[in-house]
């Protein structure tokens, strides 16, 4: 494929405001590239495992809620998680997209198409083009400072999460794959503004619990949690009632079967 193939058109994207930091995925980030200096790991990417820097990142603040990703395939696979769940739930907000280069992005045009058609999707370019295949996807400007981050989002009902990773030196990359809602809504807010200053409307930020589940807060979640525990105590509670009374049933029938078999049997008359 050509880059003609895909772009049918040169347009001047509004350039947005220099971009607000990310102090939360900053210091997530930090926390995990200082780990891997002290532990002498300067290819995390080559590690046979994961789990020399997982015990040694335990308990950190900054990556509550937070996995953390150093293998390709495991990073691959996430992002695969990430678009099929979008994919299958349909259930509207938003889908951020912004890779390192164009080419991969116009290459795996034909799933973003998909996720446009089930949700708002928007995608982030360094170039003034616009990619023709998308369907109903947007595209925008990247935010200055992360043309080389691999950013996924899923800004959907009852699915709020991202995943983010950036190269470090020394090759590899640390990938970050948050459900934390503090870390979410720092990014989505950062990419919402690049995409609204690029002259596009998008839904407001999706709820943390799916509308059709008739549940609007988190509040509603203990309500109902609350109530469904109640329910279930009278259940367990009609059920041992059960399992009793068939308990002493089952004495009962015992009992009736050893009185009749200590009876003495009539004799039968001699023929």
């Amino acid at each position: 494929m050509t880059r003609s193939s895909v772009a049918s058109a040169v347009v001047a994207f509004p350039r947005p405001p220099v971009a607000p930091t990310l102090p939360r995925f900053e210091a997530a980030f930090r926390a995990v590239e200082e780990t891997l200096k002290t532990l002498g790991i300067d290819r995390p990417h080559e590690l046979r495992s994961p789990a020399t820097v997982e015990e040694a990142l335990a308990g950190a603040a900054s990556l509550e809620g937070t996995l953390v990703i150093i293998d390709p395939n495991e990073l691959r696979s996430a992002e695969l998680d990430l678009e099929e769940t979008v994919a299958d739930e349909r259930g509207g907000g938003t889908f951020f997209v912004s890779l390192p280069t164009f080419h991969e992005l116009t290459s795996r045009r034909i799933r973003f198409r998909d996720l446009g058609s089930s949700s708002t999707g928007v995608a982030f370019l360094d170039e003034d083009v616009h990619p023709v295949g998308f369907g109903k996807f947007r595209f925008a400007r990247k935010p200055a400072g992360y043309r080389r981050w691999r950013i996924l989002i899923a800004d959907t009902p009852g699915f709020r999460v991202a995943l983010v990773s950036r190269p470090i030196a020394g090759g590899g990359f640390v990938g970050l794959w948050t459900g934390n809602p503090e870390m979410v809504d720092e990014i989505v807010n950062l990419l919402r503004g690049a995409a609204q200053a690029s002259g596009h409307e998008l839904p407001p930020s999706a709820s943390a619990v799916p509308v059709s589940l008739g549940i609007a807060s988190e509040d509603e979640v203990w309500r109902q949690a609350a109530a469904l525990r109640g329910q279930r105590e009278v259940r367990e509670g009609e059920l041992r009632e059960i399992a009793r009374a068939a308990a002493l049933r089952g004495v009962e029938i015992r009992r009736l079967r050893a009185a009749a078999a200590a009876a003495p049997h009539p004799k039968v008359p001699a023929a």
